[in-house]
């Protein structure tokens, strides 16, 4: 199975929006207040203005500044303008404050829980016509986590939820998966605590497939419960891990 590259090269304006991006998120540069100049960005980071454009037209297209004709670039609120695309740099704002950090995790996994366990329920037939596909992506899982590689295991995960999403037909859903993905390959904490006890997940995995086979009642009770528990479990170890590592550099 053919797996995306996990940690593919940034470029220099990648490098340079990803700076500018954690800015704005940790309130370096308030809503409401002027971006400094494209002159000044391009002599901060010692690259062209051309490259700080590019990078600007990155920010104005994520909803995060707003260019406002004879007074520059203004910082537009991430909170109400903000899309999917940012949890990650979301949470890699906030890996300095392991609650806070933890507090936007547990949301991001709530919706996700929720919205799975509302489409397993609604899709039913459709899943139980992947039944195949899916049994053999959560065997897939099972040998992931038997060779040991957290990227693998991680993969293997993803793949799996593409299966039941793809089957489900909804494109808003795969969005979600989406950000999911680029959390899970780009901060290996939320990876690590993830996946530390991936035989929960497999559980969870096996769960879901035998309540879709046994034609349960209820089923997206029991889908969001068993999703519920890895949920449960991997806030508890990624806020572990953020003040174990907070605590160390104290």
């Amino acid at each position: 199975m053919k797996t995306r590259p996990v940690n593919p090269p940034e470029t220099t304006p990648a490098l340079i929006e990803r700076a500018l991006i954690l800015e704005l998120l940790r309130g370096a540069h308030a809503p409401g207040n002027r971006l400094p100049t494209v002159r000044a960005l391009a002599a901060r980071f010692a690259v062209n203005p051309a490259t700080i454009q590019r990078v600007v037209a990155r920010l104005e297209a994520r909803g995060l500044v707003q260019a406002r004709q004879g007074s520059g670039l203004h910082v537009v609120d991430p909170w109400t303008a903000g899309d999917l695309s940012l949890l990650p740099f979301w949470l890699e704002a906030t890996l300095d404050d392991p609650p806070r950090a933890a507090a936007v995790l547990t949301d991001f996994l709530e919706v996700r829980r929720v919205l799975a366990a509302r489409l397993v329920a609604r899709h039913r037939d459709r899943l139980l016509n992947r039944a195949a596909d899916l049994a053999q992506a959560a065997l897939h899982f099972q040998r992931a986590i038997a060779r040991g590689g957290l990227d693998d295991i991680r993969e293997a995960d993803l793949a799996f939820a593409h299966t039941l999403v793809e089957a489900t037909g909804n494109r808003v859903a795969q969005g979600v998966l989406s950000a999911s993905a680029a959390i899970v390959r780009s901060l290996p904490d939320v990876a690590h605590a993830m996946y530390a006890d991936a035989r929960l997940n497999a559980a969870t995995m096996a769960d879901v497939v035998a309540a879709f086979a046994g034609g349960a009642d209820q089923l997206g009770v029991i889908v969001e419960r068993a999703l519920g528990k890895v949920d449960a479990a991997t806030v508890r170890r990624f806020h572990d891990r953020l003040a174990a590592r907070a605590a160390g550099n104290a």
